[in-house]
């Protein structure tokens, strides 16, 4: 017996944004300054651990395959 399969890969697209210091913004742009020059340096952990709003979403697309399976 012949099968149909059907393969979808989902994308969306959500915007968050968070309230950082002035120090904190200072230690961003200098890691950023140090990404432009090559410098092999990690994002400070801090950014991952702020308390992000979901500010913007957009609906994602579809795309979708079908492959009869004999």
């Amino acid at each position: 017996m012949a099968k149909i399969r059907k393969f979808v890969e989902q994308v969306d697209w959500l915007w968050y944004e968070c309230d950082i210091t002035d120090e904190q913004t200072q230690e961003y742009r200098d890691y950023e300054t140090a990404l432009e020059a090559g410098d092999d340096v990690e994002i400070p952990d801090w950014v991952d651990e702020l308390d992000y709003d979901l500010t913007r979403s957009k609906a994602g697309s579809d795309d979708v395959d079908y492959e009869l399976i004999e």
